[in-house]
């Protein structure tokens, strides 16, 4: 019985990896600019629609493409700023715990008090 041959599919993280010299001016599709981030392509095309990731360098039928300098930087400051948002969110959340504990308290002082 003979064996079926399978189709060989390389997937965009089995290419190989964009030679130094040429990164500078290197042009990168929506599919790798969003796995760069670990995002889906349509989150990516809300962002460059939105205006908050860089805009396309080549946009042509079935052929949009983003300078791949341009895309480091947007993940480079997607990236710094999602480092002060954590830090923020440690705030709110430092706040959030002694405000349950100062209402935890004053119901327990309440509870106390209708009891006797």
């Amino acid at each position: 019985m003979q064996q079926r041959m399978r189709p060989t599919v390389t997937a965009k993280t089995d290419l190989p990896p964009i030679p130094p010299a040429l990164a500078g001016v290197a042009l990168i599709d929506a599919p790798t600019c969003a796995a760069a981030g670990g995002m889906s392509v349509s989150w990516w095309h809300e962002e460059v629609r939105t205006g908050r990731a860089p805009a396309p360098a080549v946009r042509q039928p079935r052929c949009t493409r983003w300078r791949l300098p341009d895309v480091v930087a947007f993940w480079q400051a997607f990236a710094s700023k999602g480092e002060a948002d954590a830090q923020g969110a440690e705030q709110v959340t430092a706040k959030a715990r002694k405000a349950s504990a100062a209402a935890r308290a004053k119901r327990a002082a309440g509870a106390s008090a209708a009891a006797q």
